[in-house]
């Protein structure tokens, strides 16, 4: 039985990266891997020198939508997967996808060294893809100049990120925010979560939205990357006062899951299912009687671990988690079809099959 009436994953990277390593240059190669991902070739355009190819991995991510009773999935392009690609993607299946949007060009052409990077010219992208039919968001991640080398302060991050919420705001669509980042292979010099403030602290949302209070905001992962209890907790502080904000659950497990949904302030209505489905982070149990206090699962990247060659089974793990929560809590269904893909319909004003599928109440 499906887990509920229409059943949404909120964050997925239909894209798949392939590398092609100089066997005489291999280790080097493969320590610059997250770095070599950001500017991969689209594979039809690629040759022999190219050493990360990106490609259309969209018949897996379908089989896995009809073994697990997915039904519709909404496409984020990252780590040099391209826009075009996703596009191609909803063309051949309109009713099972819609997209978000990202500058991947402008990031590209700066990370080769092209052109230098321009909030202006991401934010200009974004206008001209979010044109395109099925563009429904922006993301995954607050664009950000990919070259950056230091720390960057909010006040001067804020004057970047009002460019890109005056996009969402043109085109009235949701923008997404991602705190923390994986470890693993990406280990080593200062990354997203270090340089950038938004990646560091999501209570720095509140600043943004204030000006912005017509803008969704969906907090990717609901914060659970990185230092999972600290930013989960601010991402939920945010949501506690904004009501147009919202959190993806889908790699969450029950201790978690009970802050949100016992909160009168956010509870299932800024829920959504969003796992990673298409990344290459692996599910790691632990005894959660652990002194270490670490969670039942937790996804991450394990670099002694290498890298997975397999297709990491995101659903089948999260739903089941999902599930046991529900069963052991008593939600109601519901709610869980609002988790699982009402929102989702609203905040990104999705047509659902029929109407009247998700709760909603006559005013007296």
């Amino acid at each position: 039985m499906k887990l509920g009436r229409f059943v949404v994953d909120t964050h997925v990277h239909p894209q798949r990266h392939a590398v092609q390593f100089d066997e005489n240059d291999e280790d080097a190669e493969y320590a610059r891997l997250g770095e070599l991902m950001h500017t991969a070739t689209p594979a039809d355009e690629a040759t022999d020198d190219d050493p990360v190819v990106v490609y259309d991995n969209s018949e897996r991510l379908v089989y896995d939508m009809d073994s697990y009773g997915v039904d519709m999935c909404l496409l984020l392009p990252a780590f040099g997967m391209t826009n075009e690609i996703n596009m191609k993607i909803m063309d051949e299946h309109p009713d099972r996808f819609v997209s978000c949007a990202y500058p991947v060009q402008t990031k590209k052409a700066a990370l080769r060294g092209e052109e230098e990077w321009s909030t202006e010219r991401a934010a200009a992208e974004l206008d001209e893809v979010l044109e395109h039919d099925g563009m429904v968001g922006i993301g995954e991640f607050m664009p950000s100049d990919p070259t950056l080398e230091e720390r960057m302060t909010w006040r001067e991050r804020k004057k970047e990120i009002r460019q890109y919420f005056d996009v969402a705001a043109k085109h009235d669509v949701p923008i997404r925010w991602h705190p923390g980042a994986a470890s693993g292979y990406q280990a080593g010099g200062l990354r997203e979560q270090d340089k950038l403030p938004d990646w560091r602290d999501p209570l720095n949302a509140t600043d943004i939205l204030a000006e912005y209070p017509d803008v969704d905001l969906v907090f990717e992962h609901g914060g659970i990357q990185g230092h999972w209890k600290y930013n989960v907790e601010r991402a939920c502080l945010v949501a506690e006062q904004h009501d147009n904000v919202y959190l993806e659950v889908g790699l969450w497990w029950d201790d978690i899951l009970n802050r949100p949904m016992n909160d009168p302030d956010i509870g299932p209505d800024q829920l959504m299912w969003g796992t990673d489905w298409g990344a290459s982070m692996v599910a790691n149990s632990h005894d959660p009687q652990s002194p270490n206090d670490f969670p039942s699962i937790r996804w991450e990247q394990y670099s002694s671990k290498g890298l997975p060659a397999h297709q990491p089974d995101y659903w089948g793990t999260s739903l089941r988690m999902l599930n046991k929560y529900a069963m052991d809590h008593g939600v109601p269904q519901d709610e869980l079809n609002k988790i699982l893909g009402g929102n989702f319909c609203e905040v990104y004003d999705i047509e659902p099959p029929h109407k009247r599928l998700f709760p909603q109440f006559l005013e007296q």
